[in-house]
Parts: C-alpha cells; sequence; structure tokens
C-alpha cells in the first residue's frame, strides 16, 4: 500500500510535457548563435502551433518574413519534444535540411536546430498576437 501511495504522489508531483505546453502564438526572443554560424539557416521568429485530435500543427514566418506551414509537426519523446520543420529547400542536394526539436522548459518553447550537428539554439515567448498574413488552420 505504501508503494502505491507513493508512486501515485511521485506521479503527481512529476511534470509530464502535453501537446496543450506547444500550443499558443510564439515568438522568437532569443537565439544562442556559435561564431561559425553565418545566418543562412531559417528559424521561425513567430510562429504558431494548434492541436487537434492530438495532433499538431503550426504556421510560422521566419527571420526573412517568408510565411509558411510548418512541414513537419510531431510530437514524439511521449509527447516531451515537438519536431517542427520549415517549408521550403535546402540550397545544395547534399545539404540537411534544418529539424527544429523543440522542448518545453520553464514556461518557454526552446529549440535546438540540427542539420548534420547542432547549429543552434532559439527560445520563444507566449505572445497575445503575431503579426502573421494567415492563420495555421
Amino acid at each position: 500500500m505504501n508503494k502505491i501511495i507513493a508512486t501515485l504522489v511521485l506521479c503527481l508531483l512529476t511534470k509530464v510535457t502535453s501537446a496543450s505546453d506547444f500550443v499558443g502564438k510564439w515568438q522568437v526572443t532569443k537565439v544562442d548563435m556559435p561564431e561559425t554560424y553565418y545566418g543562412e539557416i531559417k528559424y521561425p521568429k513567430y510562429f504558431e502551433i494548434n492541436e487537434n485530435e492530438g495532433k499538431v500543427s503550426g504556421y510560422y514566418k521566419d527571420q526573412f518574413d517568408f510565411e509558411c506551414q510548418f512541414l513537419l509537426s510531431e510530437l514524439v519523446n511521449g509527447g516531451n519534444e515537438l519536431l517542427l520543420m520549415n517549408c521550403g529547400t535546402t540550397k545544395s542536394e547534399q545539404a540537411w535540411a534544418p529539424l527544429h526539436k523543440v522542448k518545453y522548459i520553464s514556461g518557454e518553447l526552446v529549440g535546438s536546430v540540427v542539420t548534420y550537428g547542432q547549429v543552434f539554439v532559439w527560445h520563444a515567448s507566449l505572445v497575445e498576437s503575431l503579426p502573421l498574413t494567415r492563420p495555421s488552420n
């Protein structure tokens, strides 16, 4: 009985990320870039994530004001991470398309941008409205 109670208490105290943590309107407020980064990889400067029957989708505007639906928006790792991929193609067939591995950490979204290795990290905060021309639905 004590083991059951201890397990229940542990489960209640543990914060589990769910799709609803990722849902909302977000603005990237900080980008941690290494000195070797030349700014060619696009990232979502403003974006909206929606949920419908457990599936997530989204729309974004990048740092160059290009707007598009995310080609990929998928919850992975038991719902603790969100994978996002911008639309468009790379400059070269040999280049790896950037993938944004996103986690909900302390009230913000933190995205690790990966091509052949980690390129940079961005941080996004919830906002009331976005400068997008069309909604993500």
